[in-house]
Order: C-alpha cells, then sequence, then structure tokens
C-alpha cells in the first residue's frame, strides 16, 4: 500500500499540470492516504524569515498564497531549521476513544536547501505507523523537489523580467541628456522596476557641497513627504560616511530606525558614484503591499536595484557633464555671467509670467565704458577686464536671488528684476547706486583709468508689454 501511494504521488508530481494543480492533487492523495485531514504546504521567505501558506485543503475565504505568519518559535521553524519531522500524537488517549489525534511537520529539502514545510492534522484510529511515516517521508521528499524546481524556475523568470526591464529603462535614461527630464525618468523608472512607493533622488551641489533633493517620486502629503526627507537625510549621512549600500528590511524591528516606523515600513539608499566620488544618491521606500501582508525589501532586491543604479550613474554623469558643457557655451568667459541668448529666453518668460499673474517687472541696463590714458593697449586691455569684473562682482552681490543678470554684450549689464510692485524703484536705485560707489572706487584706485557708467530702464506694463519694446526703452541710457 505504502509503495502504491508513493508511486501515485510520484505521478502527480511529474504531470504536466500547473504547480498549483500539482499541489492541490498532491495534498488530496496524502489526505487520503493518512484518512483526512488538514494538509498544508508552508514555503519559507529566507529575507522575511516568515512562512506563507502555498496551498492548503483548509477552506480560507482569503487566497492561500497571501497568508503570511512568523517562522519564530514554531514547531515549523524548528523541523526546517534542524531538518528533521515532528511527530505529535496523544500519548494517554482516553480508553473509551476509539480515535486519536495526531500531527506532523515535515521539512520541505530541494538540492539540500529548506524551502518549507509540510503540515497535517489528522485523526487516526491508532497514530502514525512506521511505515506510513516512512511513506510520507518519500512522498515529501518528491514534493520538496518539485518545489524547489518550481521556486527556482519563478525567481529565474521574475529576475529575467526585471533584468529585461532595467535595461529597456537603461537605454531610455542612458539617451536623456536634460538633467531634470532624466531624474523624472529615473524616478518614475525605479518606482516601476522596484515595486516601489517612493523614489527620492539627490545630487551634490559644487558650490554648497550638501547633497539637495533634486526629485520626488510618490503619492505622499506634504507632513508625509517632510518625514520621508528627514529618513532620507538619515539614510544619505550613513552612506557619505562610507556605507556601500543600506537595505532597512523593517523599519519597525530595527532600532535605529523605529522612530521612523510612522513614516515607512522598508528602504533601500543607493550612491551614485563617478569618477570625482560620491555625487547624489537614491532612495527607494516602502515595496507596494498586497490586501493580506506587508512586502519588504530584501537582499535580492537591493541586489536587483544595484543593477539599475549602474545605468543611472552613467546617464546622470552624462546629463552633469552635457548641463556643464551647455552652461559654459551661455557664460561670459570673463565675468562668469550668462550670456545675450539666455539673457533673452528669461527675458521672454519672465514678461509672459509678469501678465499671466499681472505683476511689475523692471528691465535695468548698466554700460561701462573704459578708457586709460596710456599708450599700451594691452594695459587698456587688463584696466578694463578688471573694471567689468569688479562691476559684475558687484551686481551679483546687490541682486535678489530671483533676478537675473547677464552680460549682453562687450560693455553692457542687462538686469531683469521681477516683483517690483512697490511703485517707487527702489531696487533700480539701490543696484545703480552700489554699482557707482564701486565705480567710483576704482577711479580713486586707478587714476590713470577713467570709468563712465549710464543706466537705461523700462518698467512692464508702463513702458511696454512685450520684450522688444522694453529692450528698446532700456537702451535709452542716462548717466
Amino acid at each position: 500500500m505504502s509503495e502504491t501511494f508513493v508511486s501515485n504521488v510520484g505521478d502527480i508530481l511529474r504531470s504536466g499540470k500547473p504547480i498549483e494543480d500539482r499541489l492541490k492533487d498532491w495534498c488530496v492523495a496524502v489526505s487520503g492516504f493518512v484518512g483526512g485531514g488538514v494538509i498544508s504546504v508552508l514555503l519559507f521567505d529566507q529575507d522575511s524569515e516568515d512562512f506563507f501558506i502555498k496551498f492548503s485543503n483548509r477552506k480560507i475565504r482569503e487566497k492561500t498564497s497571501g497568508i503570511h505568519f512568523s517562522s519564530k518559535g514554531t514547531l515549523e521553524r524548528l523541523a526546517l531549521t534542524e531538518r528533521r519531522s515532528i511527530v505529535l500524537e496523544e500519548r494517554n488517549p482516553p480508553k473509551e476513544g476509539c480515535r486519536q489525534g495526531a500531527a506532523m511537520v515535515v521539512p520541505l529539502i530541494s538540492y539540500e536547501e529548506p524551502v518549507g514545510v509540510l503540515v497535517m492534522h489528522t485523526v487516526t484510529e491508532s497514530g502514525f505507523s512506521q511505515e506510513r511515516q516512512s511513506a510520507i517521508y518519500e512522498a515529501t521528499k518528491l514534493l520538496g523537489d518539485v518545489v524547489g524546481s518550481s521556486l527556482r524556475e519563478e525567481s529565474v523568470n521574475q529576475r529575467m523580467t526585471k533584468i529585461a526591464a532595467i535595461n529597456e529603462a537603461g537605454v531610455n535614461i542612458i539617451s536623456t541628456l536634460n538633467l531634470s527630464q532624466l531624474l523624472k525618468l529615473v524616478s518614475a523608472s525605479a518606482c516601476m522596476i522596484m515595486e516601489a512607493e517612493v523614489c527620492i533622488i539627490r545630487l551634490l551641489d559644487p558650490e554648497t557641497g550638501k547633497y539637495g533633493i533634486r526629485e520626488f517620486c510618490g503619492n505622499k502629503k506634504e507632513e508625509e513627504q517632510k518625514r520621508l526627507f528627514l529618513l532620507d537625510k538619515k539614510a544619505v549621512s550613513r552612506i557619505l560616511k562610507g556605507e556601500p549600500s543600506l537595505l532597512v528590511r523593517n523599519v519597525f524591528e530595527d532600532k535605529n530606525w523605529s522612530e521612523f516606523s510612522d513614516t515607512a515600513r522598508t528602504h533601500i539608499c543607493l550612491p551614485l558614484r563617478g569618477n570625482e566620488g560620491t555625487f547624489g544618491t537614491v532612495t527607494i521606500v516602502d515595496k507596494l503591499t498586497h490586501k493580506t501582508f506587508k512586502s519588504f525589501f530584501s537582499a535580492k532586491d537591493l541586489a536587483t536595484f544595484s543593477k539599475f543604479i549602474q545605468y543611472v550613474e552613467r546617464a546622470v554623469s552624462n546629463a552633469i557633464a552635457y548641463t556643464r558643457s551647455d552652461q559654459l557655451r551661455n557664460l561670459d568667459g570673463l565675468t562668469g555671467l550668462p550670456t545675450l541668448k539666455y539673457f533673452r529666453t528669461r527675458l521672454m518668460n519672465e514678461v509672459s509670467r509678469a501678465k499671466r499673474f499681472k505683476r511689475r517687472l523692471v528691465l535695468l541696463v548698466c554700460e561701462v565704458r573704459v578708457r586709460v590714458q596710456a599708450e599700451s593697449s594691452e594695459r587698456d586691455d587688463h584696466m578694463e577686464n578688471y573694471v567689468l569684473k569688479q562691476v559684475a562682482k558687484t551686481i551679483r552681490g546687490t541682486l535678489r536671488e530671483y533676478d537675473v543678470v547677464a552680460r549682453i554684450n562687450e560693455a553692457k549689464f542687462g538686469m531683469i528684476l521681477p516683483e517690483t510692485d512697490d511703485g517707487n524703484m527702489s531696487a533700480v536705485g539701490r543696484i545703480s547706486k552700489a554699482i557707482k560707489v564701486e565705480v567710483e572706487r576704482i577711479r580713486k584706485k586707478l587714476k590713470d583709468t577713467v570709468v563712465d557708467v549710464r543706466f537705461g530702464y523700462a518698467v512692464f506694463p508702463d513702458d511696454g508689454d512685450d520684450q522688444e519694446k522694453l529692450i528698446f526703452k532700456s537702451n535709452i541710457l542716462q548717466v
């Protein structure tokens, strides 16, 4: 009888049916062999150390694959860890009773790797005989091999699918040179590939030396975002102190992160590194959950995300280099200020914005002429360059953060002053006064150098409602 049973369950497992159907038929056969009862196949998650039900003949309303429970302190974990079966039978059943309860927990091993357990609860006439137990062990060995193969195949398929998605996304992001568009694409791709709810990208600001948030992807409220930014800040500090990567599988259970247990469940943070060191970080937070259990990022997720980050590092490095190169093409080599091309584009945008919000705007032009009372042309150029640099430095130090300044020709500086609604043109007076003070200082220092400065300005909408009219009016210069 036992040999026939083992042969039958072997045929069931070798059939061409889907694994779920084979598990169901196998459990039905085992249940019939032991005389009925509850038969469950539990798989073990190495990362979360949880068991979840792959199949059970117990009637459960929820989908069985969604029910998880912790393995800590369970008979199932004991059987799996020590790789031995546990049999529970009544020691002293009532004499008048003719049946007794029994349970078995049998580990599922595949190629020396523990993959889960078989759990049986049944009622027998005289307990589990040694012959019956041996037959169940043989059947369970066959089941372990099949389940292990199925899990490996499933893992390979998932990995290949994600790698294909990473490669496809990698081609798209590497071909994107606009940094702003690239960061949006990277954050969206990271969330999609890693099934993450949030992605935060920080980049190094070379001027301040700080890692500022450049992109956020996620549907979170403002207060939730603030807490996520604090979590990300802590993660980034760990990365900058030398950690190659950061995986916090369960925020609630990790005492170093429990302060954020009301903010996130799990997160990963990886650095963006180039030839000059770490130039940014990417953090993903919270794996998408299903109705019946919470998901956490695992070591496999970290490995997969690391492959995606390799593309991101190359793409962002290329975009930063392109942006810097583009900025250099649009910057004046002497003063470091933007050129006329950039200035015209900003003026068009600011005029459009002023129209939309019905705000005033001032276009201010400053012309600086330098003459040296000497015959050397080299000295003339040297003095003129010095004066222009000093005036440019003064203008930058006087303007507000959102004002715009550019060198629009050899001797002229153009300034766009939005939000000048005070009516008395105080910004124009303040800026022109600062420039005149600097010019007077230069005159006293360079006694053989003549410096003349003139100003012109136009107000939107008083002096014109488009950029051409404003440019024409502002070029009417006065001392």
